[in-house]
């Protein structure tokens, strides 16, 4: 499960950059849009990390 919160975590941070970047070049929406989809994964993430589905190795 380390694996998948990596993962989660890697889309979130590419996400999160990619609509600070938008947001700040002009297209506002936009840039609010794919931050809001970028959270989404950051709460997948911490979902899992607060329920304990990860391996205790």
């Amino acid at each position: 499960m380390r694996l998948l919160r990596n993962i989660l975590n890697t889309i979130f941070i590419i996400g999160a950059l990619v609509g600070m970047a938008t947001f700040y070049l002009g297209h506002k929406d936009l840039g609010t849009y794919i931050i809001l989809a970028a959270m989404a994964f950051k709460f997948i993430e911490v979902t899992v990390r607060l329920l304990k589905l990860e391996d205790k190795n």
